[in-house]
């Protein structure tokens, strides 16, 4: 509660316990059975599938990039949203936050390298080798109860300048996606699309209409990369630079309990997903 974080607090305080916690690469991971915590993290990011080209978004011409105008005050202002926890290397966001906005010419010195970073990353292709580092992430599984939920706490750092490419570029992704994609940050987008749907379906209901509920199994590490990649290319162009830095190759995890593990030494890219 000292550090405003309300959230954090109330979860605390009603949090169960005979629920969550965290678990060893060793336990039992409860469902499915007989398989290990380790096994079922394993099995969380399968080989990159074969894209269709129906994936692809048509485009017979890629758009020309577009740089990303990254100063310090853009650095100062989305400073101030900085939450969450601790990745590996143990910085914390209250404390990044300090280092930035409470040490005066020091906090502005470190303001104008984020913001050099940030250029960098935003407008130009930056060697894996280079941010493989910067890209690292501290892996926990949390306990369903029965099962394993895989948590990725990436370098505060690396949060921080995704912050801030979403703060200058997030008006393009919501022109792009409209109503057709409400996780873009469109303002009052979930109420929308509820009220949307209600009227929908009470308007022919009576004509057999019916709601399909469909949940998709580890969605996210599923996907091709290479299609949302290519797709950022031409809706998100302002913004596709730093995704692919951000993903042309795979994370290390770090997972207490046992050494950290890289998931393929290769990077995802085939061909030339940006068209450079």
């Amino acid at each position: 509660m000292l550090e405003n974080k309300i959230r954090e607090a109330t979860r605390f305080l009603t949090e169960r316990q005979e629920s969550g916690g965290i678990m060893s690469p060793d336990d039992d991971a409860g469902k499915p059975q007989g398989k290990t915590v380790m096994e079922v993290l394993l099995s969380k990011h399968p080989d990159q599938i074969n894209p269709d080209e129906e994936a692809f978004v048509e485009c017979e011409e890629l758009p020309i990039f577009l740089d990303v105008e990254i100063t310090s005050s853009h650095v100062v202002r989305v400073a101030h949203r900085l939450s969450g926890g601790a990745g590996p290397s143990g910085l914390s966001s209250s404390s990044l936050q300090d280092m930035l906005l409470k040490f005066g010419n020091h906090s502005a010195d470190l303001s104008e390298v984020y913001a050099a970073l940030s250029r960098r990353l935003a407008n130009y292709i930056v060697p894996w080798d280079e941010i493989r580092a910067l890209k690292a992430k501290r892996l926990v599984a949390l306990n369903k109860c029965p099962g394993v939920r895989p948590i990725g706490i990436g370098e505060v750092g690396d949060r921080f300048l995704g912050k801030i490419m979403a703060y200058l570029t997030n008006d393009d992704v919501k022109n792009a996606c409209g109503s057709d994609q409400l996780c873009s940050g469109v303002e009052g987008g979930m109420e929308g699309a509820i009220h949307g749907v209600k009227q929908l379906f009470d308007a022919n209901c009576e004509d057999g209409w019916s709601l399909l509920l469909v949940d998709a199994a580890n969605a996210f590490n599923s996907l091709s990369r290479e299609v949302a990649l290519r797709n950022a290319r031409v809706i998100w162009t302002r913004c596709s630079r730093f995704l692919f830095n951000s993903y042309q190759g795979y994370a290390v995890l770090i997972l207490r309990g046992c050494s950290s593990f890289i998931l393929s030494k290769e990077g995802v890219t085939q061909g030339d997903p940006l068209g450079i």
